[in-house]
């Protein structure tokens, strides 16, 4: 590979380029003024050994991304993004400029790529036509897409190969295609001597054929002479065709005399493709071009996983009764079609009969039926519960039996006492953390569990004692320790505190990853901005009310503890506290009511809860060489990252969404990488031999967002027209 010299002279306030090629070692040489600009991009060059040009770009401002043109424009933030050494083949000047947060664009920094024209077929000193590689480093001097000219030739879907009834025609088994006008086309004259000429075909047969039933050679056509028909190349066999199967042809010819009047392709074919009536389809196969495409918002309401509307479900029955109207199974309720999380909770003594006795079976079947209806589940179970008066002690039998201490609370404004377990006491203590070690053991990482509650303390374990007169939350040390306990064995899955961990205990929990879930919200003043404090640690925010929606409505704004619902305050607690999840309504109706009134504001702040992802530009670029390069600018719309890993996949399918081939493998984003309000921009590129496939008229360009890269389709949805019933986004057709 010989190296080029690149003298560059950048200032920084308005840059000036010049680039010229030697044939010597290289020397950079840079200056330029960074004061609040990013430092300008600085180019590197070497000529491939098919004498194409190999450019590099640098920039000395440490984390500054470059982007660059190649169409005479000025680039942006829009424009191509520069991940790896570009590749030209023909003469092209590159513009480029260096971008980072904090600092000005740096000045647009341009280089002119020159090829060498030096003729290949100049000969040497002794006569002869040089070196067998063109003289100039080229591989080939010549291309054809045979698949296009053979299209334009028949100009039909498909054609069928000499396949009638033997005749005495001599090319009863030769089919001949003439491509003289191709070489005047594109070169101004035909092939000499030495040169070459690379034929691309490409395509798919309906029917399988062993290596060599096609033969292809260059032929000449001079009618006037005793030279027509004779052999202008070596001949070469098709390799094993398989049915039904995209296969590429690329094959590089070397003239062995010069042609007097045509270039002729000649194909001899085997008896066995006569006689089989073979279909070779070759329409609609597309030669380089540059595409960009048209992207619009969906206009719809998306419903996505990890993120949106919450419904509560106290017993499977909500989920599976197909004859009480307010439930999923129903049909009859719309306000399921806006959630993607199911909530629900129970008494500690429902689920834990013993010491090492169980039973999981309520939320292994609400598990099962929100699986089976595209949703996950997240839970609550606590220790007490002051609105079932005596029978609200929930705290397995077998811990106070076994020494655990209590207290007799009464229940404020009765005269009714519940047993109380004391929270600091250790066998209290340790029973509970039994019990997150058996329950992490069962359900961490289970994709169907969207979210864990810790409720150890309090009335409903929502940290709190405040209708308890009796009982004391234990000291904030014990609650970090349980805190850090649950963090350390659920591994995986989410786990959030209740409102009322408030303090110093809340800026723990957020600390070690434990985030927040607050059902104080509306009725409450300024729960939303102490909520927010969630979001601000990277965290997912989870959104309750304080009591039903009917309820809410008759309230009247008297003090900060009771604030009557209004829309106006709904939208503003989502926007503030960036919900991630936020409960339609907790009431027997399930949401129905709720929705009926405010539809149009459900639908507005739908895609806002959470994440979001729009597609806000794309561009398809596709060379002779069947090199792909697609560039994709996604933006998080909505109000908070995706708490999730997730993948994006970029596809050439069929009609239908269903993939031809994957483009350049998968990006993968992290588990809160992709904020929101933030724009990223994902460079495809497929290069690989062994991976190009050729792009047909119908072919749909589509992404994906994949929790499980293996995925058959992606399980996340873009907010964007066009998103196929699979959820791929359909960028466009070619």
């Amino acid at each position: 590979m010989n190296k080029i010299k690149l003298e560059n002279i950048a200032i920084a306030l308005g840059t000036l380029f010049f680039v010229s090629f030697f044939s010597c070692k290289v020397e950079l040489q840079t200056k330029y003024i960074e004061k609040q600009y990013a430092a300008p991009v600085t180019f590197l060059s070497s000529v491939n050994d098919d004498g194409s040009v190999s450019v590099s770009m640098a920039t000395l401002t440490e984390g500054a991304a470059i982007f660059y043109t190649t169409d005479g424009t000025n680039p942006n933030a829009k424009s191509f993004k520069y991940t790896r050494p570009l590749v030209f083949t023909e003469n092209v000047t590159v513009s480029a400029k260096a971008v980072k947060n904090g600092l000005e664009d740096s000045a647009v920094s341009s280089a002119v790529i020159s090829i060498s024209e030096k003729n290949p077929a100049e000969q040497d000193e002794n006569g002869g036509a040089g070196d067998s590689t063109g003289g100039n480093g080229q591989s080939y001097n010549y291309k054809i897409d045979l698949s296009y000219l053979l299209i334009k030739q028949q100009s039909e879907e498909s054609f069928i190969w000499k396949s009638g009834v033997k005749t005495e025609e001599y090319n009863n088994y030769i089919y001949n295609l003439d491509l003289t006008s191709a070489f005047i086309n594109q070169y101004g004259r035909m092939p000499q001597t030495g040169e070459k000429v690379r034929v691309i075909w490409r395509g798919t047969c309906d029917k399988s054929l062993p290596e060599s039933s096609l033969k292809l050679k260059l032929v000449d056509a001079n009618t006037q002479t005793a030279e027509w028909g004779k052999a202008r190349s070596d001949l070469t066999s098709f390799p094993e065709i398989t049915a039904n199967k995209d296969f590429i042809i690329d094959y590089i010819f070397t003239i062995s005399s010069n042609p007097i009047e045509k270039v002729i392709l000649n194909f001899t074919y085997s008896k066995q493709v006569l006689d089989s009536k073979i279909t070779f389809k070759l329409s609609g196969l597309h030669s380089s071009f540059s595409k960009d495409f048209e992207l619009a918002p969906s206009g719809d309401v998306i419903v996505n996983p990890h993120k949106g509307f919450v419904q509560y479900a106290w017993s499977p029955q909500y989920l599976s009764n197909k004859y009480w109207d307010a439930t999923l199974a129903s049909g009859k309720n719309p306000a399921w079609d806006y959630c993607s999380v199911v909530y629900t909770g129970t008494g500690w003594n429902y689920i834990q009969k013993g010491k090492n006795e169980y039973d999981w079976s309520k939320m292994d079947e609400m598990l099962e039926l929100c699986g089976n209806s595209g949703r996950t589940l997240g839970w609550r179970i606590y220790p007490t519960n002051s609105i079932d008066g005596e029978k609200g002690d929930l705290v397995p039998e077998f811990i106070y039996e076994a020494g655990c201490k209590s207290v007799l609370a009464t229940i404020k404004g009765t005269e009714t006492k519940i047993r109380v377990p004391d929270w600091e006491d250790p066998i209290y203590l340790q029973a509970c953390k039994d019990f997150a070690d058996e329950m992490a053991r069962r359900y961490d990482g289970d994709k169907r569990v969207e979210f864990i509650d810790i409720r150890c303390f309090g009335n409903w374990g929502e940290w709190h004692c405040s209708q308890l007169d009796g009982s004391e939350m234990p000291s904030a040390e014990i609650q970090k320790e349980m805190i850090a306990y649950y963090a350390s064995v659920f591994k995986s899955t989410q786990l959030v505190v209740p409102s009322d961990c408030r303090g110093e205990v809340y800026e723990y929990a957020l600390s070690i990853g434990v985030a927040k879930r607050d059902d104080g919200l509306i009725q409450i003043a300024g729960r939303e901005d102490e909520l927010a404090k969630c979001y601000s640690a990277g965290l997912p925010t989870v959104g309750e009310n304080c009591d039903e929606y009917e309820n809410m409505l008759k309230l009247v704004d008297s003090d900060r503890w009771h604030q009557k619902w209004t829309l106006e305050r709904w939208k503003n607690v989502i926007n503030t506290a960036h919900l991630t999840y936020y409960e339609m309504d907790r009431g027997g109706k399930c949401g129905y009511n709720f929705l009926n009134d405010n539809l149009d504001a459900v639908c507005e702040m739908n895609n806002k809860l959470g994440y979001n992802f729009e597609v806000t530009s794309a561009k398809l670029e596709y060379d002779d060489d069947l090199n792909l390069l697609l560039t994709v600018t996604v933006k998080n719309t909505g109000l908070a990252p995706a708490f999730f890993n997730f993948n994006l996949i970029a596809d050439i399918t069929d009609s239908s969404g269903k993939r031809t081939f994957m483009i350049d493998g998968v990006r993968r984003i992290k588990k809160g990488a992709f904020a929101d309000g933030e724009e990223k921009t994902f460079v495809f590129y497929d290069s690989s031999d062994d991976l190009k496939k050729p792009l047909c008229d119908g072919d749909c360009i589509c992404l994906g967002l994949y929790e499980d890269s293996e995925g058959e389709f992606p399980n996340v949805k873009f907010d964007n027209k066009n998103t196929l019933a699979n959820n791929k986004l359909c960028l466009g057709r070619l």
